[in-house]
């Protein structure tokens, strides 16, 4: 890792926030792997590694979340010694689908479910990382990295979808603070 201050893993890479992430971290010095359904449309990553894969798949995210070694090792076999973790993962991943999909209502279950999933698959996989962080140093198993002196701190994103419109109509004066999401009333379910 050498030139590289810190690794960070973006997911939802290929999105507007997660891309802008990627740039971000990049000028900080991180190394930086990005993963996305799909790849950027209107830019090319900056992203170290970018790795197209679906995190509704729990093998996938299982997979993705441990970094591999030497840096762009995702696609290749590494001895499980030298698997390391990320220093940061930060998740913007979602099923946002458009306009014309989230806010016809048809589709709410569809959404809810598709982004909870992927919410839990990366913070089950996370727990599992961070398990035995004790700093007692002991046999490698799947839920204790060697060289791991600190839990991998991990970022979840919101919406402001959350907020009832109401508190989103007055551009000058917008009403985000987070107890002003309750009682829940979300302007959608994205």
């Amino acid at each position: 890792m050498g030139e590289y201050k810190k690794t960070a893993l973006v997911l939802g890479a290929g999105g507007f926030i997660g891309s802008h992430m990627v740039k971000r971290l990049r000028s900080e010095g991180y190394w930086v792997r990005g993963v996305d359904l799909k790849y950027p449309e209107y830019s090319e990553s900056e992203a170290n590694e970018f790795v197209q894969g679906d995190l509704r798949d729990v093998d996938f995210v299982a997979r993705v979340i441990q970094f591999k070694g030497e840096q762009g090792n995702f696609y290749n076999h590494v001895p499980y010694r030298l698997v390391r973790p990320f220093d940061e993962i930060y998740q913007f991943a979602a099923d946002m689908g458009g306009a014309g999909f989230v806010f016809t209502g048809e589709n709410d279950a569809d959404i809810m479910h598709n982004s909870v999933s992927i919410n839990l698959n990366v913070l089950e996989e996370v727990r599992k990382l961070n398990e035995t962080f004790d700093g007692v140093t002991r046999e490698y198993t799947e839920c204790n990295r060697p060289g791991l002196d600190q839990p991998t701190k991990i970022f979840y994103s919101g919406s402001a979808c959350m907020y009832p419109e109401h508190n989103q109509l007055d551009p000058d004066n917008p009403d985000c603070r987070e107890e002003s999401a309750y009682p829940a009333n979300p302007d959608s379910e994205y």
